[in-house]
């Protein structure tokens, strides 16, 4: 039985270091979370679709490679998406992207069966997913997995379309066993005021379990009280890509061992803080 599945999308990558040189690769948020809930332990799938060139095949490669069940990866047309990211150099990120006629935009005209203990997806899957909703929804209404949703909202993905992203965010959280959102996606999609606005707002979703980012801050855990789980030992980031990736991941795995969720919390914090230290989104094993 796969632990967990990891829907959404993963594309060819461009990264550009603060002095111009550059890296070709490939990567996506629920991508990265799929290869590091494996390397964590955990029998991890990704479910999406890819095109039919070097990129695609480098997202296959990446997964056997990790041992992240590919059965679900369809290729559907031509072209994977693609993006660029520059760091500056305190390593915060800017993202662009080149993936309107992406193949994952086709993968829910034949849904994935998502036959897990877990789902996971993100606020990007919603983005990549959003020309077809209704049989994204009908497939996450129809699973007997519990579901983990990241936020990782990103306003370029959604300009002139926020009140549907907003629809679409609370849907999904309001199917959830466990939302793992950071605060300031939150500040930009919802205005939040402070964090307990953020776990308050959640929390009224019926959502149980609420672990809420704030990056160097460490979390805050919501599950009928509210704590506050630090960072072991502050880190200069490298390079941010995939901080919250990697976090969720290991909080994930941990729930999978059956780990409590502070232990599942501390363990977050320490795959983030490796994984911000080094370049690009997955670090050598």
């Amino acid at each position: 039985m796969t632990d967990i599945i990891c829907l959404g999308e993963a594309m060819g990558e461009i990264a550009f270091a603060p002095d111009g040189t550059h890296n070709i690769g490939v990567g996506g948020d629920t991508f990265n979370t799929a290869i590091y809930l494996a390397r964590g332990g955990a029998k991890s799938a990704f479910a999406s679709a890819i095109g039919d060139d070097p990129f695609g095949a480098q997202v296959r490669a990446a997964l056997a490679e990790n041992r992240v069940e590919d059965r679900l990866v369809l290729r559907e047309g031509e072209s994977t998406g693609i993006y660029s990211i520059t760091n500056d150099a305190s390593g915060e990120r800017f993202f662009h992207y080149w993936r309107s006629d992406a193949a994952v935009r086709r993968l829910f005209r034949n849904p994935p069966e998502l036959d897990a203990d877990w789902v996971y997806l993100s606020g990007i899957s919603l983005y990549a997913f959003s020309d077809d909703p209704d049989s994204l929804f009908a497939a996450l209404e129809a699973t007997r997995a519990k579901i983990a949703f990241d936020g990782n909202y990103r306003p370029r993905l959604w300009k002139g379309h926020e009140d549907a992203a907003r629809e679409m965010f609370a849907r999904v959280m309001s199917m959830s066993s466990v939302v793992l959102p950071t605060f300031d996606d939150e500040v930009l999609m919802w205005g939040d005021a402070s964090p307990q606005d953020t776990l308050k707002r959640i929390a009224g979703l019926g959502v149980p379990l609420v672990v809420l980012k704030q990056g160097p801050d460490g979390c805050l855990i919501h599950d009928g009280e509210t704590r506050h789980v630090p960072v072991p030992a502050p880190v200069t980031p490298v390079d941010t890509t995939a901080a919250g990736d990697s976090f969720n991941a290991a909080f994930l795995a941990a729930l999978v061992r059956g780990e409590d969720v502070i232990s599942a919390a501390q363990a977050g914090h320490r795959l983030a803080g490796r994984v911000i230290a080094h370049r690009g989104a997955i670090v050598p094993t």
